[in-house]
């Protein structure tokens, strides 16, 4: 068990979830509350476990449930007046195009389409916001995104482009790179944003993440980029190993709508699609490790989920553990102004 899991036995206790909502809202749960907040922790804990010990075969489906049941149980924590009976019993999600994807196998194709359900509550309760390791081991920056809406879709190659740390299997799978720029800096004006970025730096990749729809009078020079915006900024999200091993915050291309996801959501997405594919369509599923055409995509699929598995529950922590110093000091800032 590491550290995350320890946090997280705390949400397993009555004594400290009472604690907790007190002190985070000045208000005491009744026991009822407390008990939905634990039993849905003390699950998630379980299916983890179960996932863990499980073979290939079923370990997404029980990786899914254990994160769907960590997922209210935050969603429970961070609103002190919802309760079990307010949340939705769908998933909030569906994939589109199942018989096709399955027949010619390109499954990073796969359109996922978003409702009203357990995923959207759990952007809500997160308010689609990312905290973020910017060049750092511990969290020193946010990012809240564009919640996206009922009926927007996504597909899966998109999706995985908010997990940087995975572009040697991506690469592996479909030949291709991710695409994300490491930020080292940025300073906003009234109308004006400068943003520092690290590395080589191509024109087509700055068309792709900071579109001239979006950026005016776009200007990039000596790792420095400059752009007129009142109110956008870019899609960013989270490497987890930079450089001597400290988290980096990497911007990445613009989705349609100009809708995010953030790494919570993402991961709930991600795990809802392998999950349902080893639930629905068990032949198709289980053929990816026997040997058979089409499985080029079965170490990007194990890697994944052993990255779920690993940072899932770290992103639990980080909500639960807000507000952070930096936080504080900015609405500390706000409030004198």
């Amino acid at each position: 068990m590491n550290r995350d899991w320890n946090k997280l036995l705390e949400f397993e206790t009555r004594d400290l979830v009472e604690r907790f909502v007190f002190t985070r809202f000045e208000r005491k749960p009744n026991a009822a509350k407390v008990q939905e907040i634990t039993s849905n922790f003390i699950q998630g804990r379980e299916y983890f476990k179960s996932a863990n010990d499980s073979d290939f075969t079923v370990k997404p489906l029980l990786q899914y449930y254990g994160i769907l049941a960590l997922s209210k149980g935050l969603i429970l924590a961070l609103n002190p007046s919802l309760s079990e009976t307010h949340l939705k019993a769908s998933h909030g999600l569906e994939i589109k195009n199942w018989k096709q994807i399955l027949k010619n196998k390109e499954f990073e194709k796969l359109k996922i389409g978003i409702g009203d359900g357990s995923f959207s509550e759990l952007i809500n309760a997160t308010e689609n916001r990312n905290y973020l390791r910017a060049n750092s081991s511990g969290i020193n920056w946010k990012s809240s995104l564009t919640k996206p809406k009922k009926g927007d879709t996504i597909c899966l190659e998109q999706l995985i482009q908010y997990y940087p740390d995975l572009n040697a299997e991506f690469k592996s799978w479909t030949g291709k790179e991710l695409v994300y720029l490491v930020i080292s800096g940025s300073q906003q004006s009234e109308n004006t944003s400068k943003i520092i970025l690290q590395g080589k730096i191509n024109e087509s990749d700055l068309d792709l993440i900071f579109p001239k729809n979006y950026c005016k009078n776009r200007v990039y020079k000596n790792q420095v980029l400059t752009y007129e915006s009142k109110n956008w900024g870019p899609n960013v999200t989270q490497k987890w190993n930079g450089p001597f091993n400290v988290g980096d915050a990497c911007a990445i291309p613009v989705l349609k709508n100009d809708i995010g996801l953030n790494l919570i959501s993402g991961m709930f997405m991600i795990s809802y699609v392998f999950g349902m594919m080893a639930r629905y369509y068990p032949t198709a599923w289980i053929s990816l490790r026997k040997g058979e055409k089409g499985d080029k995509i079965y170490p990007f699929a194990y890697r994944i989920m052993e990255f779920i598995d690993n940072k899932f529950p770290k992103v639990v922590v980080d909500f639960l553990n807000a507000p952070y110093d930096f936080e504080k000091k900015q609405k500390t800032a706000v409030n004198n102004v």
